[in-house]
């Protein structure tokens, strides 16, 4: 004999006809395309011992079945708390009709509602008591909730595990005292003589008849319905299977679709579309007898993508759609899918399809664009419904699953029991469109990780990179679909992100907050999934975008263009890092909000910069003498004001002085100045680790041009390895200088201006070298007043602050 019985007590049919998910309200669809009776075999393969059908405020569906063995009646009611209209969905098992139509007349009260079940002894159970049905719900309704019932629905098999996690974990810690508390404050008398003592249930709230019994009600064994409903009402049960995930509910979204396009839309006898076939293959269903062969009949696809258009009328884009589909459509098919559940291989299949579609199409359109032909080229996004028909499941699942995220928060701060489940994990992803080059940002990222590493802390960088550095800390690379350079920018590459697989695997990994360096495709699908995800971000502004295309363009209305975009991008982030003042007061200038701003400077490493790795005849390798070296260390770019740079010392190069600059990095215009041959200039090209360090070391003075740069990460390893520096006022680097006055900083009026005072400083150094001693010795002070574990330090913390205050700063001081 089985020790225990059990049934699924949450479970749909056709007759759940009131959607409640915005996908399917949009469409018109309802809820469930399933039959009773395909819930009712369903449940007996899948070996549960009786079978009910819970469909909203209906029992249509239970009564169809009610004829069949081991079979009760069921409904989820909505009810609501009559002082605000918050609604709740409120399981109700084992009923007679009778007693349904009682429940219908009463239900608008959820008090009146509880008392009839009181005076009845129906079994009931709140369902998914932390779902904001109609966003009305707070904590104060779930105290209310824990005074009015002692059965709550632990295993949801469609919802992410979050909620119902908290829920469990706040029913198990309740207390006679905190009962107490609770009834005073709400004028309610509790359930029940020992209302802290709470049961619990599992069902699969399954609309699709794909996961009937993926989560179940447990009870000892039962003989007959009559014996379950009294172990039920007895509480001599127990909650069992596993809850869900947004590819699952996606999956169920998928299923209910592709029911209301065949049944509602094409109809019986109207032959195969795209559509139907694009759901045949994500849902894995057999072909039909008559089974349309994508590659072989290629004529007759134009039919099917584009009814009643010849392939020769179509456009190039509907062509191209044609045979990127046939294409697809082929390699998904020998590719098979054994040994993997049908949620996963949809999801699969979707990320194929809607991803290469759309980085191909996104090839064409930019293409098209840059001939000119914005006709054509718009005409791109009208041929990508196909695209969005296989992304929008997943995105309303994603989003359906988290949009209570900030609720739960909010519990979790109501509630002490809750407090360490506040934020899903402590675990942290930093998003970059950057990790392999030699630029600032990846530097700060990887140098910052490492610490996190060594610290215990934990950090994963997600990156999208072809080819993945080798790294001491966690890295989580994505492979690109493609890449695609800049305009302007050609030295730099973009990746196009599978933004489907980023997206599940941050829900997957139940991180709790993002970090987001940098606004390209990996910062747009970051800053996306924390919208789906409901996450908390933090946005860190390393670079000076703006900036960048006005120097590059000389473009004003490109630059304004750029300035919204940023303004667009960071404006839903929690907070927004900056690393230094100038930054910060720069950006409120241009509209973002000064609440959400922050100081978050940069540190350096004193132990690989230092004044002992100086070395004597250094340069003698390069082939140069002993004459005064002025060093610079960065991008070799336009924007970088590298210009300024080479005509101030052309300059001093006519006054007959004995100097040589030195200009270390990679960039756009390196080839073609070492071309230009500048009388007393090296060009090094990129030095990193001990041989940068020496470089550093062995100079006598740093000068640094820039004007767009946020901090100058250069400026703070060349006063680290002892030199002082010459900068101009814009920007982060002369924050960096005034603070221990460890250099010179000039003014910035022009470009004749400009060179002409970048010169003078120049000059006056060469001409007085014992002047640079004071300078050299600040210079390392101030580079040793900062630490990288401490500016690490700094970004950890910020999870714990619920508001973050603008004069939170780290930087060469406290207040920097």
């Amino acid at each position: 004999m089985k020790q225990h019985s059990s049934a699924d007590l949450h479970v749909h049919s056709k007759y759940s006809d009131r959607p409640s998910e915005w996908i399917l309200r949009r469409i018109g669809s309802p809820e469930s395309f399933v039959d009773p009776l395909e819930v009712y075999r369903v449940a007996k393969d899948r070996g549960l011992d009786f079978v009910t059908i819970s469909d909203h405020n209906c029992i249509s569906g239970a009564l169809e079945i009610a004829h069949l063995p081991d079979t009760f009646i069921s409904c989820e009611v909505t009810t609501y708390f009559p002082e605000d209209d918050c609604k709740i969905h409120c399981l109700v098992t084992g009923i007679t009709e009778t007693q349904f139509a009682a429940i219908q007349d009463i239900r608008r009260d959820i008090y009146d509602f509880r008392r009839y079940l009181a005076e009845q002894d129906i079994v009931y159970s709140v369902a998914h008591p932390l779902f904001r049905v109609n966003d009305r719900l707070t904590p104060a309704h779930v105290e209310k909730l824990i005074l009015l019932f002692d059965r709550f629905e632990a295993i949801n098999g469609t919802r992410d595990p979050r909620a119902c996690e908290m829920a469990r974990a706040l029913l198990d810690q309740l207390t006679p005292r905190t009962i107490e508390r609770m009834a005073d404050r709400h004028g309610i008398p509790p359930v029940g003589p020992t209302p802290w003592i709470k049961r619990f249930t599992g069902g699969s709230d399954d609309h699709s008849g794909r996961y009937v019994g993926a989560a179940f009600t447990r009870t000892p064994h039962a003989a007959n319905v009559d014996e379950f409903l009294d172990h039920l009402r007895a509480g001599r049960h127990e909650e069992g299977g596993s809850h869900g995930n947004s590819v699952l509910i996606a999956h169920c979204f998928y299923q209910i679709a592709s029911s209301y396009y065949r049944h509602k839309l094409l109809g019986a006898g109207h032959g195969s579309t795209l559509v139907a076939e694009l759901f045949r293959r994500l849902l894995n269903e057999p072909a039909p007898k008559r089974r349309l062969r994508w590659v072989t009949a290629l004529g007759r696809l134009p039919n099917l993508v584009f009814p009643g258009r010849k392939m020769r009328k179509l456009t190039e884009i509907e062509r191209s759609l044609v045979g990127e589909f046939s294409e697809l459509f082929e390699t998904s098919e020998s590719r098979g899918g054994a040994g993997r559940p049908a949620d996963r291989r949809a999801f699969e299949l979707a990320c194929d399809m809607s991803q290469q579609l759309a980085f191909s199409f996104l090839g064409k359109f930019a293409k098209k664009l840059r001939r000119g032909q914005l006709i054509d080229s718009l005409q791109t996004f009208a041929s990508l419904g196909p695209v969005a028909l296989a992304i929008a499941p997943y995105l309303a699942a994603f989003k359906t699953q988290h949009k209570d995220e900030r609720f739960l928060q909010q519990v979790a701060q109501h509630f002490p029991a809750l407090l360490d489940r506040r934020w899903r994990s402590d675990r942290r992803a930093w998003v970059t469109d950057t990790i392999d080059e030699i630029n600032g940002v990846s530097r700060t990222i990887r140098t910052l990780s490492a610490i996190a590493k060594q610290s215990g802390r934990p950090l994963t960088v997600v990156s999208c990179a072809e080819r993945p550095p080798r790294v001491d800390f966690d890295l989580v690379n994505f492979q690109p679909l493609g890449m695609f350079e800049l305009p302007e920018y050609e030295d730099q590459r973009l990746a196009f992100p599978p933004f489907l697989e980023i997206l599940e695997y941050l829900e997957r990994e139940r991180f709790a907050e993002l970090w987001i360096s940098t606004p390209g495709p990996m910062g747009l699908v970051a800053r996306t999934a924390a919208g789906l995800l409901g996450m908390r971000t933090i946005g860190i502004y390393h670079t000076d975008f703006p900036e960048y295309v006005r120097q590059l363009t000389g473009d004003a209305t490109l630059e304004a263009l750029t300035w919204r975009f940023m303004s667009w991008f960071y404006d839903p982030m929690d907070v927004i890092l900056v690393p230094s003042n100038a930054t910060r007061d720069r950006l409120v200038r241009h509209g973002f909000p000064p609440e959400k701003l922050s100081v978050l400077g940069r540190g350096v490493d004193t132990t690989l910069f230092s004044p002992g790795r100086r070395r004597n005849g250094y340069w003698e390798r390069y082939g140069l003498n002993g004459a005064f070296k002025f060093l610079y260390v960065g991008r070799v770019s336009k924007e970088k004001n590298i210009d300024c740079l080479l005509g101030a010392f052309e300059d001093v190069v006519h006054r007959g002085l004995d100097a040589e600059l030195v200009v270390v990095g990679d960039g756009p215009i390196l080839d073609e100045l070492r071309e230009s041959r500048p009388p007393r200039v090296l060009f090094t090209g990129p030095l990193t680790g001990e041989r940068l360090a020496e470089a550093y070391a062995s100079a006598d003075a740093f000068v640094f041009p820039s004007l767009s740069d946020t901090f100058g990460n250069a400026v703070l390893e060349a006063h680290a390895s002892g030199l002082p520096a010459v900068v101009f006022d814009q920007g982060g680097p002369p924050e960096v200088v005034s603070r221990f006055d460890s250099g010179v900083i000039v003014p910035s009026r022009g470009p004749r201006a400009d060179r002409e005072a970048l010169r003078d400083a120049m000059v006056d150094w060469i001409r007085d070298p014992n002047a640079l001693q004071p300078l050299r010795d600040r210079a390392r002070t101030a580079a040793e007043d900062v630490s990288w574990q401490r500016v690490c330090d700094a970004l950890f913390d910020l999870k714990d602050l619920p508001n973050i205050s603008p004069a939170l700063e780290v930087s060469c001081d406290s207040a920097n």
